[in-house]
């Protein structure tokens, strides 16, 4: 079961975002590999969504969350 981003939090995840980081090179300029994953509860959720705001990523599905 996947873990809140916050160190000590317990609560169940409800949203999360994976970074897209740039690992383009002249062979495929537009490669990316995965970066850091934050996930947050509903209590934590005001405190950790914007630190990914403008961050190249994507915010994880239901599914992706239970992974």
């Amino acid at each position: 079961m996947a873990k809140c981003s916050v160190v000590g939090c317990e609560q169940k995840v409800v949203g999360g975002f994976k970074e897209l980081i740039s690992a383009s090179s002249y062979e495929n300029p537009s490669a990316t590999i995965e970066g850091m994953r934050t996930l947050w509860c509903q209590e934590d959720e005001f405190m950790l969504r914007p630190t990914v705001a403008g961050k190249r990523g994507k915010f994880l599905t239901a599914s992706q969350l239970a992974d």
